[in-house]
């Protein structure tokens, strides 16, 4: 009887197919997925490329050659006007830079102040530190630069040192080597300027909620699209295709009703934020109320889209997990996209979720206007859009039945 109960159950797993996925294909998709992120080849093993701005207010043959040492590393990307020809470019002055780092173009900017290179050779009565300015929304870019910074100058001033000393004790190049004086290297500081932390409350968690509020503003909404097929399976929508009411505006009406609970969803959770984190929501709610529309109703259409490809709740249910946790992944609802490689995070763009990150990431961290969120509301709602005309065009199966 034990092994009757066993080929029952088989049987039924090996006829349900919603199980199968879920048992077997799901945990395979999420190992691909983090597999990517994390691989040395891919992820974390190798140092992702950073966009950096330099700013020379020293202007000395020195601090030139420091400049064209970054510039070779290939893991540095550095910044460049789109008017600007072949060649390095250099800021003069710090402000520039500190823009495009506020604005997010480039994480990191570094600064070598005037005098630095006095100060390296000697020349200078005080000690001047390069200066890195940080947006410490990825702290991965910081840490490598600060690497690479250090490595750099420490190799131009050792070399600088063995010559000199060299030349003063007048020993062969394999003499100093082998003498303990060889050693001697005055070590570079570098002074780390988090040009955002100072005037936030709290802005961590708020990429934290809006990631989490994000990934449930999906789960919700498939959930309440799911009475489509509910409707459809007790004959309910057969009822309501003999009334007046249309199918646009049923998917309408269905579209609306997921757009207002996800905006409130949304609310409650930045609202708790407030409240028991100290985000401050108050402050940016206009740039916050564009963004939540415009995610809830992208994802509002998204929900639709799989209901009508669907055909029970069970299906829906499956694919859902699926397709809901991978763009989780990918967009930084789960993994901060900071730690992926450039090529995971461009795929990860394909994802609504991406979209909607860094539109609050711009109003919560960044404080920008709403103006400045016009590619990210462009992008959701173009979506939305689409999907909802996707969502008409397959829901003509339901007429012809």
């Amino acid at each position: 009887m034990i092994g009757t109960v066993v080929r029952v159950g088989l049987l039924r797993m090996w006829h349900g197919r919603t199980e199968i996925l879920l048992t077997f294909v799901v945990p395979i998709a999420f190992f691909t997925i983090f597999a990517f992120i994390f691989d040395s080849q891919i992820g974390l093993g190798r140092s992702p490329r950073v966009d950096l701005a330099i700013v020379d207010e020293d202007a000395t043959e020195l601090s030139r050659e420091f400049s064209s040492a970054l510039a070779e590393w290939e893991t540095l990307h550095i910044y460049a006007p789109a008017d600007h020809e072949d060649g390095l470019f250099v800021f003069s002055s710090t402000e520039p830079a500190r823009s495009l780092v506020l604005v997010g173009t480039v994480p990191l900017a570094v600064v070598i102040p005037d005098g630095w290179s006095a100060s390296l050779t000697g020349t200078g009565n005080d000690a001047v530190d390069l200066r890195l300015l940080a947006d410490s929304s990825d702290p991965v870019a910081t840490q490598v630069v600060t690497a690479l910074l250090r490595q750099t100058s420490g190799k131009m001033i050792a070399e600088r040192i063995q010559m000199q000393v060299r030349t003063f004790l007048a020993l062969s190049p394999a003499e100093f080597e082998a003498s303990p004086i060889s050693a001697i290297a005055r070590p570079v500081a570098i002074e780390v300027e988090d040009v955002f932390a100072a005037d936030k409350s709290n802005p961590v968690v708020s990429m934290y909620a809006a990631g989490i509020a994000v990934m449930f503003l999906l789960f919700g909404a498939v959930g309440n699209s799911g009475t489509l097929l509910e409707e459809e399976e007790n004959q309910t929508l057969d009822r309501l295709m003999c009334s007046d009411l249309s199918m646009i505006q049923l998917l309408a009406g269905k579209w609306l009703l997921m757009t207002i609970v996800g905006m409130v969803q949304v609310t409650i959770m930045f609202a708790w934020a407030q409240l028991a984190f100290g985000v401050d929501l108050i402050g940016h709610l206009p740039g916050f109320a564009v963004m939540t529309v415009a995610t809830a109703g992208a994802a509002s259409s998204f929900a639709l889209t799989l209901a009508a490809l669907c055909r029970n709740r069970a299906q829906l249910n499956a694919v859902a997990v699926i397709l809901i946790l991978c763009m989780s992944a990918l967009g930084g609802s789960m993994v901060p996209r900071y730690v992926m490689s450039e090529s995971l995070q461009q795929i990860g763009r394909i994802t609504f979720n991406a979209w909607a990150l860094d539109g609050y990431i711009k109003v919560f961290w960044r404080s920008l206007p709403v103006t400045a969120l016009l590619p990210e509301l462009a992008v959701l709602t173009a979506t939305a859009i689409v999907l909802f005309v996707v969502t008409r065009v397959l829901a003509r199966r339901w007429e012809s039945s």
